[in-house]
């Protein structure tokens, strides 16, 4: 339920169904006018894209860029301050479908004949392409990459294939990867996903054979139902990876195993680290005989050093013991949160704010590297001297960041933008984020992120003498995610409009700890309702946000803790969902995809044992206890939180004359990655609001995309 990147198409007409024509639509009489904002739904939608996967090639930079205006991800590169430039162009989209999120889709090592070997996934038929890219010259013009030719075979009917984490084979004639096997459901007996999916670690050849000879793809390790972070040995000789099985999600409980090679296969696998209550997100190789490792036996994710003996044991130990979170939830292939370098370890630590910082295991030093900067991605690179991680900052935007790594003893030099940063059109209403901490009313410590109204009142859209903003509360999906304090346009768009938001790191978000996590353990639409309340009760507390007009809106995960505020609570005027779980007896199983096929049973426990917890916590169950007006958006082509799930709920208010709408995208997944979607559903929401909290709520507004759907 992690929510993906923006993404989808629209269908249905803009007509208001009955139900929305009754006394409940009727709005209340305003209570102040509208504050008008230069930052309209079509400037979010177009700068909505995002970058992940940094990678190093020589002095390049490369990494992934999605690409709202086409929803492809670009595969992009540029040399230290120079422009970015596209490495494939056309309609090549670089992304996997793995584990539903993705993984690592691409790889580029040296080629002696040319100057990078480019392999990677295509998104529109998911096989494994190689290419040939000459290396950019500083000056020059790029020159284009070869015409990329598969190495997998298409799929056969009724089966589909995904490939993530590619890595260099020993030998060099091969790539090693992840593939991940669906086959097609016969039947409503045959709908859980869990047994018609397979995965293995295999070997592609990369002269090609295998793309029209199933056959040549080889298998080089089997272990587990899950598997991520595939790692050779220096020396060629040893493999490790992470593994994993239902009915255990990867922060729960993962194992590191480790097997010697023999004639390109895994031979005498044996488990190194992780088991019952430690969660392994990654490890890499040391040297020939040992690595270093994240793990949690101690509550927090910290680097551990696993030492390999000749007699087949292994003994592993903490080396670098902290209580702040130094890796994150495991929700892709391959996602690498430190890098082993011959000048250290590079790795992030937080405790709500993050340190980027190189550990010298000689002398147990650790230096701080990036000072400003508070945030790091989940997929960092090291190498050759320096770092690739994409960072921020209250005070700044997202950027890739190249990131010098000092020899022993030696200065400390700032960070570089792989790209120099463009002038910010909305420097002046762009919020500031402020990490703050609220005590529930049994002592427990909730966080969340507060950003302030901006532009010309801080007191809000239509605040009169003394009133305090209306507040909108966002729930992070996940739920093992975190809020980030980084500041992006979707918030200045409501900032920019008078709204205070907050957005709450509630029991079960990653980065304060197992035990924080945990919280939401067999609690879930309780723990995170409450906590929700928590913050939204302290802002208002403290004056910063007016109780009778306070909203909630989350996507995914966030978008059942978004419908079960509203359904077990009054302390939200309205609220905004996304793709949102509704009845979590039916989103399992068959119901979802492999990967969250019995997440449930952590979060809200076992059928039919639980029925009663199942019952008591269903939105949907509880549907007849929203009174409050809501907007639904959801993707026609979601496969992680179905549409039915949205439209149960759709359904239930509707049959009640409650004011709604219902906005469905064609071509959408597990969240909105066309710039038009994003854009509806941004103006879905303003009408909502200034429908529920009694004023216009905007500013400039475009006219609907053609097609968008509206319902309700």
């Amino acid at each position: 339920m992690s929510s993906e990147q923006h993404d989808g198409g629209a269908r249905g007409s803009a007509a208001q169904s009955p139900a929305a024509q009754g006394p409940a639509a009727q709005d209340p009489a305003p209570r102040g006018g509208a504050r008008p904002s230069p930052v309209t739904a079509a400037h979010v939608a177009a700068g909505s894209g995002s970058s992940s996967w940094p990678s190093g090639a020589g002095e390049e930079a490369w990494w992934c860029a999605s690409d709202p205006s086409t929803a492809t991800v670009r595969l992009r590169r540029a040399l230290p301050g120079g422009a970015a430039q596209d490495v494939l162009g056309g309609t090549w989209s670089v992304r996997n479908r793995s584990l539903g999120y993705g993984g690592r889709p691409y790889l580029v090592a040296p080629d002696p004949d040319a100057g990078h070997l480019l392999v990677f996934t295509h998104h529109g038929d998911q096989r494994l392409y190689r290419t040939r890219v000459p290396a950019l010259r500083p000056g020059g013009p790029a020159e284009a990459a070869d015409e990329p030719v598969p190495l997998t075979p298409p799929d056969e009917d009724g089966t589909e294939t995904c490939y993530a984490d590619p890595v260099a084979a020993p030998g060099g004639g091969e790539v090693w990867c992840v593939r991940e096997t669906t086959r097609a459901a016969t039947g409503p007996d045959d709908a859980d996903p869990a047994p018609r999916t397979a995965r293995a670690i295999v070997a592609v050849p990369l002269d090609g054979s295998a793309a029209h000879d199933p056959a040549r793809v080889r298998v080089v390790a089997r272990s587990h139902h899950f598997l991520s972070g595939v790692r050779i040995s220096p020396d060629g000789t040893r493999l490790a990876w992470i593994g994993w099985d239902h009915p255990r999600m990867p922060w729960d409980e993962t194992r590191l195993v480790v097997a010697r090679l023999e004639d390109g296969t895994a031979v005498e696998q044996a488990e190194v680290l992780g088991g019952p209550g430690v969660s392994v997100p990654q490890a890499e190789w040391r040297d020939a005989d040992s690595l270093y490792a994240m793990a949690d036996p101690d509550g927090w994710w910290n680097l551990h050093r696993v030492d390999l003996h000749p007699d087949g044991t292994a003994t592993a130990a903490c080396v670098l013991p902290m209580e702040r979170e130094c890796a994150d939830a495991l929700w892709r292939v391959g996602a690498t949160f430190f890098a082993v370098t011959p000048r250290g370890v590079v790795l992030r630590h937080r405790d709500g704010d993050e340190q980027l910082a190189l550990w010298e295991p000689g002398s147990g030093t650790l230096t701080a590297l990036a000072d400003g900067w508070t945030e790091f991605g989940s997929d960092l690179w090291a190498r050759d001297g320096h770092a690739l991680v994409l960072a921020g900052a209250a005070d700044r935007s997202t950027a890739l960041l190249r990131v010098p790594l000092p020899p022993p003893g030696g200065p400390v030099e700032p960070p570089l933008r792989c790209v120099p940063a463009e002038p910010d059109p909305y420097a002046a209403v762009r919020p500031v984020g402020e990490r703050r901490t609220a005590t529930a009313a049994d002592g427990q410590r909730v966080h969340y992120v507060y950003w302030a109204p901006t532009g010309p009142d801080p007191r809000g859209t239509d605040a009169g003498e003394g009133q305090a903003p209306p507040l909108l509360v966002h729930v992070h999906g996940g739920p093992t995610s975190s809020t980030s304090v980084t500041p992006d346009t979707e918030t200045a768009f409501f900032t920019s409009r008078g709204f205070a938001v907050a957005s709450v790191d509630y029991g079960g978000s990653t980065g304060y700890g197992r035990a924080y996590r945990e919280r939401l353990r067999h609690s879930w639409g309780v723990v995170d309702v409450q906590d929700s309340v928590t913050a939204a009760a302290d802002l208002a507390r403290l004056g910063l946000a007016d109780p009778a007009r306070t909203a909630v809106r989350g996507g995914s995960a966030g978008g059942w803790t978004a419908l079960a505020c509203l359904s077990s609570t009054d302390a939200f005027c309205c609220g905004a969902v996304y793709y949102p779980i509704s009845d979590p007896a039916r989103w399992s199983g068959g119901e979802t995809h492999d990967f969250e096929s019995r997440y449930v049973e952590g979060l809200v426990g076992e059928l039919p044992r639980d029925r009663e917890r199942y019952d008591r916590v269903s939105p949907l169950g509880n549907a007849g206890r929203i009174t409050r007006p809501l907007v639904m958006l959801q993707g026609a082509d979601d496969f992680i939180c179905r549409p039915d799930q949205a439209e149960r709920i759709v359904a239930a208010v509707a049959a009640r004359g409650l004011w709604h709408r219902y906005l469905v995208f064609e071509g959408e997944g597990h969240g909105f990655r066309r710039a038009s979607s994003v854009a509806a559903s941004l103006e879905a929401e303003l009408e909502l609001y200034a429908h529920a909290m009694g004023h216009a709520a905007e500013g400039p507004r475009e006219p609907a995309a053609a097609g968008g759907a509206a319902a309700g």
